[in-house]
């Protein structure tokens, strides 16, 4: 396998120094070496990235001011700063990367110039045999999410997917035909860009001999109220994602089932006001504007 082809890591990093600093450790120790980091900071002070600086003179840390701008735009401005010819590896802070995993996602490419994303096996950090993520899709009808989720030994085969989150390896010609990410702060970003890239003919693959680890609890009861704890969000930006791709008379004939099932969460969780916040961001949602266009463009940076 050729490795002329440079990979740059772009990580999104806000008040969580240890955590990036973990990852960029695991990043150096690839098998892979033609690569370059990039850590978008929009962090509330300059702490984290005056300590990076200092620690991690190889990293390109790029300042994004002290306002939130949100992930999607982090990871936008990004891309923005990478070598132009490289593939782009989308990673989570709260991630660490197997040794060979950007090795492994690099070779999927070179099978098809039609591979557009690639997503490795994601398995939790405290339990490496349990996997978190093994490519994902979102119901074009429903707006349901389903991911690959259960026993390593489950997933061990590559396939074809509609997307991922977390981590994802994004080529170059997909970079330059799409652009970059809807600017939707958080919440179903990710899921629109794997739709966006199949729409533009690219095919998205999972491939399980990529492995990294995600320090995301395995117990729902601690995992589930940080769903809703960016209700607005998740109400406005899965009502956009389905006005752009999908079935929006069955979607919002399934609306009260949705509706219901987060209320219950609410009530479980005793935050009753984020379902208010979830059911304002979905009548948001039809009437926000959408851009239909497969192409977003970047940010103009000076590097």
């Amino acid at each position: 396998m050729s490795k002329k082809t440079g990979v740059s890591i772009v990580i999104p990093s806000f008040n969580d120094y240890e955590k990036s600093s973990r990852l960029i450790d695991s990043v150096y120790k690839s098998s892979y070496k033609n690569i370059e980091v990039i850590v978008v900071d929009n962090s509330p002070t300059k702490k984290v990235i005056n300590k990076g600086k200092k620690s991690y003179k190889k990293v390109k840390w790029v300042d994004a001011g002290r306002n939130n701008i949100g992930q999607a735009q982090a990871y936008n401005i990004g891309f923005a700063h990478a070598k132009p010819t490289n593939h782009i590896l989308y990673c989570d802070s709260d991630v660490i990367v197997d040794r060979d995993m950007i090795t492994h996602l690099v070779a999927r490419t070179e099978k098809s110039r039609k591979v557009g994303i690639v997503t490795p096996m994601i398995l939790y950090l405290e339990d490496k045999n349990w996997v978190n993520q093994a490519g994902a899709e979102v119901n074009l009808k429903t707006g349901r999410v389903s991911i690959g989720w259960g026993e390593k030994k489950d997933y061990l085969k590559p396939k074809k997917v509609q997307g991922s989150g977390t981590t994802m390896l994004f080529t170059r010609d997909l970079v330059d035909t799409i652009g970059g990410f809807e600017d939707w702060f958080l919440c179903y970003f990710d899921p629109e860009y794997c739709v966006r890239a199949l729409k533009a003919g690219f095919n998205n693959w999972y491939e399980p001999k990529a492995i990294c680890y995600h320090d995301q609890p395995k117990d729902d009861t601690m995992w589930r109220p940080r769903v809703l704890s960016r209700a607005y969000l998740l109400g406005r930006n899965r009502t956009l994602f389905m006005r752009k791709y999908g079935n929006m008379f069955i979607y919002t004939l399934m609306l009260p089932l949705f509706f219901t099932y987060y209320l219950s969460e609410s009530i479980r969780f005793n935050i009753l006001n984020k379902w208010l916040r979830l059911v304002w961001g979905t009548i948001v949602g039809y009437i926000y504007p959408v851009d239909k266009s497969l192409y977003r463009e970047l940010p103009d940076v000076k590097k």
